[in-house]
């Protein structure tokens, strides 16, 4: 009675044990196992005990090690396993594998030995890891390219590295950057291959027919996945298909709140991408957002710096010209008729006084002249009176009929009013010039500290920055 409670006990135990607990004997059969046993493997204890533990529960590849190894332990008390735990496959009832960390121990029992093996599943804890190790990886390939894009580098560059980490990270073969254009094509603006895997050559441009990624972003302008690319028609699904493509995932890049383009990684495996790739690389997509931003901010502001160096020595050489061409002619011969004078004053010739008064309307020309040269660099009107009195009369040199409303209360900084005259006097020169307007309407008001200036006109518009000066130097201005 004493020794059945014992066994009982034993039993009891070894059941409310978390892991799998088997014991073997030295031919490789089951002996017992507890609860947490049947539970992990799928088996009842009654159709393990007494089988071979190497056919249940061990995957078919690493059955004659492990039958190796127990003969070997068994003849030489030698062995690998016993005392050293370690992480081994394990099959379960319907023939799937999982992870298992696995103790061996040998009992100190008189006759055969026996051993008892304490498992338990890891496979929660191989896919955290796994987890963490992805997320490291994402972590530290988004620090790199933020840090090719913090560094202001070239675009092509931060394209050249986007599409590399991206492709290297989600274990693609190839990935690629493509910009939408407006004729409904794609270009190709980075690629990057491993493997000898085919790629599509920078530089390349196709159209963006049939339901290949590239079009579906352009059409949704969301991230999005093929999975695969046997069915689909169109050219590009050929060029796709021609260079081994089976999936696809992909993400829109912004810029300025518009389409821009997308960054598309591709694989010539069977199985398609995990689900939530497309995600991960929309986090890359907004830096290659980002980087296009800055070096287009760059650009316009290194334009805009070149756009007022130019008008700055236009402006010069027109002042230079109109001098030479104009007062300092005046001058000149002023200075000439004035000798003249002197000389018939000291001979006493009666023509003297003449020539003096011709030199004093002479003299009043020339300074004439010197103040509409003055007026054209900076309008004295706006330094003594202000913004306002300006405006009106812009207004009233105007060639079209020009409608003023300026409520603005006090003075503003002076090189603010400068840049509020000077932006209407362009605009209005703009709209006489190019809209064929009949009236322009040119508003300014003041509002928690900062100036607005608008002006509108009913003319033809159809004004672009890209094509001429009239907008860029107002914007300059501005």
């Amino acid at each position: 009675m004493e020794q059945y409670d014992a066994a009982a006990r034993l039993t009891a135990i070894l059941d409310a044990a978390f892991d799998s607990i088997i014991t073997m004997d030295a031919d490789g059969r089951i002996v017992e196992v507890n609860q947490a046993t049947e539970e992990m493997f799928g088996y009842t204890a009654d159709q393990m005990v007494g089988h071979d533990l190497a056919e249940l529960i061990i995957p078919p590849h690493l059955r004659e090690p492990h039958r190796r190894g127990l003969a070997r332990y068994v003849a030489t008390g030698t062995g690998q396993m016993v005392g050293h735990p370690v992480e081994l496959p394990a099959m379960r009832a319907d023939g799937s594998e999982f992870p298992v960390e696995i103790a061996v121990t040998r009992p100190q029992l008189p006759g055969l030995p026996l051993f008892t093996g304490f498992l338990r599943d890891v496979t929660d804890r191989r896919r955290d890891e796994q987890a963490l190790r992805t997320l490291a990886a994402e972590q530290a390939a988004l620090r790199r390219v933020a840090t090719v894009v913090a560094s202001e580098a070239d675009p092509a560059r931060v394209f050249e590295v986007v599409t590399e980490e991206v492709g290297r990270l989600l274990g693609a073969e190839t990935a690629n950057m493509i910009r939408y254009e407006h004729d409904e094509t794609a270009v190709v603006t980075g690629g990057w291959s491993t493997g000898g895997a085919g790629n599509v050559p920078v530089g390349t441009s196709g159209g963006l027919d049939g339901p290949t990624l590239a079009s579906k972003i352009w059409r949704s302008g969301r991230p999005g996945r093929v999975d695969d690319y046997s069915d689909l028609s169109g050219e590009l699904a050929d060029v796709l298909r021609d260079l081994g493509f089976r999936s696809s995932v992909g993400a829109p890049i912004r810029l300025g709140g518009r389409l821009w383009g997308a960054v598309v990684v591709s694989t010539v495996a069977e199985t398609p991408f995990p689900e939530g790739s497309e995600q991960r690389i929309a986090d890359f997509a907004e830096l290659v957002g980002v980087a296009l931003a800055n070096a287009e901010a760059r650009q316009e502001l290194a334009d805009s710096r070149a756009r007022i160096v130019q008008a700055g020595d236009d402006e010069r050489r027109r002042l230079e010209r109109n001098l030479h061409d104009g007062a300092q002619q005046r001058l000149v011969a002023l200075s000439l008729e004035l000798r003249l004078v002197e000389r018939k004053l000291t001979g006493g010739d009666p023509m003297a006084g003449e020539l003096l008064k011709q030199a004093s309307e002479d003299l009043a020309g020339a300074l004439e002249e010197l103040r509409e040269l003055a007026r054209g660099i900076h309008p004295a009107i706006l330094s003594d009176k202000g913004l306002v009195p300006a405006l009106e009369m812009l207004a009233g040199r105007a060639t079209i009929p020009v409608e003023l409303c300026a409520a603005l209360d006090g003075r503003l900084p002076p090189p603010v009013e400068a840049a509020a005259y000077y932006l209407v006097a362009e605009a209005l020169t703009n709209a006489a010039k190019h809209a064929r307007a009949s009236c322009v309407n040119v508003n300014v008001t003041r509002a928690n500290g900062r100036a607005v200036v608008e002006v509108a006109d009913d003319g033809v518009g159809g004004a672009d920055l890209r094509g001429g000066s009239g907008l860029r130097g107002l914007r300059d201005r501005g």
